[in-house]
């Protein structure tokens, strides 16, 4: 298992304790490389977290005071160096 993939499981669990459904990353196929399952993952969290703090909406994305959105940006440029 990657570190992203770690990643997202600790975040899925995380939403369940809270009673929200885990994430759904689109299209996930074996082999995938895990930049692309960062990217897709970072997207769905991104996507959630704006639809349930809409006052996020205005700020540009790096901005985004929220732990778990900034892990995933991290991760990503782990992979990106």
């Amino acid at each position: 298992m990657t570190k992203t993939e770690t990643m997202i499981e600790e975040i899925n669990g995380v939403l369940a304790a809270l009673g929200d459904d885990p994430l759904e990353i689109p299209e996930v196929r074996p082999g995938m490389p895990e930049i692309e399952l960062l990217r897709r993952a970072r997207e769905e969290y991104t996507r959630r977290l704006l639809i349930k703090e809409p006052r996020y909406r205005s700020l540009p994305p790096s901005l985004i005071p929220d732990l778990f959105l900034q892990a995933l940006r991290n991760r990503e440029g782990e992979l990106n160096v």
